[in-house]
């Protein structure tokens, strides 16, 4: 039978109780935040998302996304809106490629850290536009709470 040596494993508790709480999920298990998705499922680096999932009127497809951390998540997408003029069910889709987005504002959910905010920069012709989202309504995020931010990197 192995002996283990106390101070190595006194050492590996106090390394592993100083990780940072971000990276901590509802399991301990190292993680970096997900995305809630319309099935209510979380999604991390998906290829296309559904923003409003009432009407799916909002949606990003072709993502590439560039980073994926602890505090913020940045891609690339082709960005699609109906604009619901004159109203929803008559009005096209309208596609924007090249947009920016950021994901951001991590909170601790029952679903693990999520993010809770979207910001997507697109032009419609040569006008820059900004559309915002946030999930800090949304029933999956109840009793939320901050990620603390020294657990940013």
């Amino acid at each position: 039978m192995s002996r283990r040596h106390p101070t190595l494993v006194a050492a590996t508790l106090a390394l592993v109780a100083a990780m940072p709480v971000a990276l901590a999920g509802p399991s301990g298990a190292a993680t970096t935040p997900g995305l809630l998705a319309c099935s209510g499922h979380v999604v991390r680096r998906p290829a296309s998302f559904v923003v409003a999932c009432a009407d799916a009127y909002t949606t990003l497809g072709a993502i590439r996304w560039t980073t994926w951390g602890p505090r913020s998540a940045t891609a690339v997408a082709t960005f699609g809106e109906n604009p619901c003029t004159p109203y929803c069910a008559a009005s096209p889709m309208r596609y924007f490629p090249h947009a920016a987005v950021r994901l951001g504002d991590p909170l601790r959910t029952r679903h693990g850290i999520l993010y809770s905010t979207m910001t997507i920069r697109y032009r419609q012709g040569s006008r820059p536009r900004t559309f915002t989202f946030s999930w800090k309504g949304d029933p999956g995020f109840k009793e939320t709470r901050a990620v603390p931010r020294r657990a940013s990197s």
